[in-house]
């Protein structure tokens, strides 16, 4: 099987490209960041580049595609909407009509938890629809659009697809803006590790091993035209993820503060997510839990450090 990675030079990208290559697939990483010294052969080019996708799609006839490309700081998004909607939307776009013009069986989408925050109730399940009012940010707008991008390009030319919404994801690799990493690096200069508000804010946090595992499995017959709820094994705060944090370093201060640029972000409150469609039809779950990938992830700075 051949499958193409758009955004496979990313941080998440890398480790779906490698679970594929695992497998005993051909894999061809698509990624504006991409270079010849890639783990995997590739072309540096941009998603919203709709000729050259045509080319590279009719000229490589991929199977599957997993499509990660695009906008994925919310932070980033917030500042520059119109560069977000091009890259998430148009992108997507993009990369839906070269799968339907060359035959692809298959695209993964990279969704988001995110558009939780645009659904009524708090028990959230794969069947529940959006608000129609939306959920207050840019990037859950893009996440919801990616969505239905997908179920137009079913509905209009046959194209099969599945989305994977995720929860935070944390790992090797990991890019500075993400939440574990940077509690990591704050911790390892002696601190104070800063938790933005009063800390209540909950996640489930999702090793990167897990989701690609999950990227992997959504490619099976069942999975095709299906939406997959994916989180972490447990759900803790911000505060007491500092706190872990804290601790595996001695001890360092942690802080609180007040940051307007996170207004509209993720609030999971009290939600129970439903992630029982995906462990029926897939026999997925994840594996690592957050103590364990901590553990783990501070091991490999260690060895970095050590290693010069």
């Amino acid at each position: 099987m051949r499958c193409l990675v758009t955004g496979g030079s990313g941080f998440i990208g890398r480790h779906v490209a490698r679970r594929f290559h695992e497998g005993g697939h051909e894999v061809l990483v698509l990624d504006t960041r991409w270079t010849p010294g890639d783990p995997f052969p590739g072309e540096a080019t941009s998603v919203t580049d709709e000729r050259r996708l045509r080319e590279l799609f009719a000229g490589w006839r991929p199977d599957v595609v997993a499509h990660l490309a695009g906008m994925a700081d919310a932070r980033a998004v917030l500042a520059e909407p119109v560069a977000a909607m091009d890259a998430n939307v148009t992108g997507t776009a993009a990369v839906l009509a070269a799968a339907a013009a060359s035959g692809v069986s298959r695209v993964v989408i990279a969704g988001s938890c995110w558009v939780y925050n645009a659904m009524p109730v708090n028990a959230v399940d794969e069947d529940e629809p959006f608000l129609p009012s939306g959920a207050g940010h840019f990037y859950t707008t893009t996440m919801i659009a990616k969505e239905l991008l997908a179920r137009d390009f079913a509905r209009l030319h046959g194209l099969e697809s599945t989305v994977l919404r995720y929860s935070p994801v944390y790992g090797p690799g990991m890019w500075p803006g993400l939440v574990v990493s940077a509690f990591l690096r704050a911790a390892a200069a002696g601190g104070p590790l800063t938790v933005f508000g009063d800390g209540e804010e909950r996640r489930a946090f999702l090793h990167v091993h897990d989701l690609a595992e999950a990227f992997y499995r959504a490619t099976a017959p069942v999975a095709a035209g299906q939406v997959y709820n994916l989180e972490g094994p447990e759900i803790i705060t911000t505060g007491e993820l500092a706190h872990k944090v804290s601790e595996l370093f001695g001890g360092v201060p942690v802080e609180h503060r007040e940051e307007p640029t996170r207004r509209g972000e993720l609030v999971y409150s009290q939600r129970f997510v439903s992630t029982y469609k995906v462990r029926r039809d897939l026999g997925w779950a994840p594996e690592i839990g957050i103590d364990e990938g901590l553990r783990t992830q501070l091991a490999a700075m260690r060895e970095e450090v050590a290693a010069g």
